[in-house]
């Protein structure tokens, strides 16, 4: 019996790699996150302004013209991309848009497991809980719930996470032609781009073989043109901190309020932003400014998915701040060189993304910063798991499994919000689309602009989106937002 299972196993081939598996897991993972963005009606605020000026563009390189001097933004690659997806759609908005979200996902995912290089069953178990955090953390919920009509925080993480795949590469000259590539395509989408060239510099400077010094000092050389051209030709600024509402301590303060507040030490309130933003990707909360904890500590009503959020991210912060103190006490042993890169990048990126929040903070923002944590935590869960792979005494190795499992349990049920989430809404955006009438855009000198917003309605409104409220009252304490 045992002759015949070596002969089937020998016909069927090798056993499924580590690297297989994380694969494996990986995809299954995106698809459902895709599953579920296909569910949601394009949206009516944010995207339907977008989707008309792409209508009363005359082509994508007339949107990225018009839109290369707008105030305190330049992001013109993004209108461009917009009139682009637009014209390819073909009256099929909801397919395209809605596809392109979901195929952004996927890549993000996908590009984010190959960065970590999984070899091993050690590098498979570390991958999963790095997956977890990645998609439980809350400023991943930003990069699916909007769209605007495209995700632009979204494409941003990708390519931070080509950068860094470019900066682990065996480099050469279309590597470094790459990186500089990678930077004016992101810097063109959306301010936050610049963390491409964090990402870069920050690879190279802690060993990473893939872009070399003189790809570092092109992209560095592309910054520095990015800048005058942002500041100096076309004389767009940045946005001002009374713009729109933020949180502060306990409240939200609309911009009114702020002005009143710091307009004469307006340090304080960026400063106050920057810590925030750094405090909020380690520990969850505070969220959007505000200490959403201790204000619902003092109404008397705590949701179990506030205490789920701060303990699940303390236990991963807790992990990495192990591993970097490793880290630097013992460059020569202990962790390997690869995870202190990865720590050492993500530090980087987490500090730059929160530095670039002085204005205002929210999700989206911080998404990149949201990612490469989700990078640290992988090499701080690999090199947790080194005593385990090491056989050392059982009562270590049973302290490690049973904190990274019960860490990301934590993170997994987190993750699963998200698909909550996602349904609530896929039910608002019908919900916005159904109470509003096509006729009050009506321009009696444009009327291809009523045609567009009925059949957005109509597609909107076709679509089946459960209520949520008929879900019982535990679901939205302990998975929504």
């Amino acid at each position: 019996m045992l002759g015949g299972v070596a002969d089937w196993w020998a016909i069927s081939g090798p056993p499924v790699t580590a690297a297989t598996a994380t694969h494996a897991a990986a995809a299954a993972l995106a698809l459902t996150f895709a599953y579920s963005l296909m569910q949601l009606p394009v949206q009516l605020s944010d995207s339907l302004e977008q989707l008309l000026n792409a209508q009363r563009s005359a082509s994508a390189l007339a949107s990225f013209v018009a839109w290369a001097q707008q105030g305190a933004y330049l992001r013109p690659l993004f209108f461009a991309e917009v009139k682009a997806l637009f014209d390819l759609a073909g009256g099929h908005y909801w397919l395209v848009f809605r596809g392109f979200h979901a195929l952004l996902i996927c890549a993000a995912i996908a590009l984010f497991i190959r960065a970590l290089r999984v070899r091993t069953w050690e590098d498979f178990a570390a991958a999963i809980f790095a997956l977890t955090v990645l998609t439980g953390l809350h400023t991943f919920r930003g990069l699916v719930r909007e769209a605007f009509p495209v995700n632009h925080y979204l494409q941003v993480v990708v390519l931070c996470l080509v950068a860094l795949n470019l900066a682990r590469s065996r480099g050469g000259w279309m590597v470094d032609a790459a990186a500089a590539l990678t930077f004016v395509v992101a810097s063109l989408t959306l301010e936050s781009g610049v963390l491409v060239w964090v990402v870069i510099v920050a690879g190279w400077w802690c060993g990473m073989p893939g872009v070399s010094r003189r790809g570092v000092a092109a992209t560095t050389a592309l910054v520095g043109l990015y800048a005058w051209a942002r500041f100096s030709l076309l004389s767009v600024g940045t946005p001002g901190f009374e713009e729109r509402s933020s949180g502060f301590l306990l409240e939200i303060l609309d911009p009114e309020d702020i002005q009143q507040r710091f307009g004469g030490m307006p340090l304080v309130f960026y400063a106050y932003n920057v810590a925030t933003s750094f405090l909020s990707v380690l520990f969850t909360d505070p969220d959007g400014g505000m200490f959403e904890l201790v204000r619902a500590w003092v109404r008397g009503d705590v949701p179990p998915r506030l205490y789920l959020a701060v303990v699940s991210s303390s236990f991963a912060t807790a992990l990495i701040a192990w591993s970097a103190v490793a880290s630097i006490r013992r460059r020569s042993q202990g962790m390997a060189h690869e995870w202190r890169q990865l720590l050492a990048v993500a530090g980087a990126v987490i500090a730059c993304n929160a530095a670039i929040s002085y204005v205002y903070t929210k999700h989206e923002i911080l998404s990149v910063a949201g990612c490469f944590y989700a990078i640290a935590a992988f090499a701080a869960a690999r090199h947790a798991l080194e005593p385990v792979a090491a056989a050392r005494g059982w009562a270590v190795r049973l302290a490690i499994v049973i904190f990274l499992a019960s860490a990301a349990s934590l993170w997994a049920f987190r993750s699963l919000g998200v698909h909550h989430m996602l349904r609530v809404q896929a039910f608002k955006v019908r919900n916005d689309w159904a109470g509003t009438a096509p006729d009050m855009w009506k321009n009696p000198s444009d009327g291809p602009n009523v045609a567009l917003v009925r059949q957005l309605r109509r597609d909107a409104i076709e679509m089946r989106a459960n209520s949520p409220y008929l879900a019982p009252r535990w679901v939205d304490r302990w998975l929504g937002e």
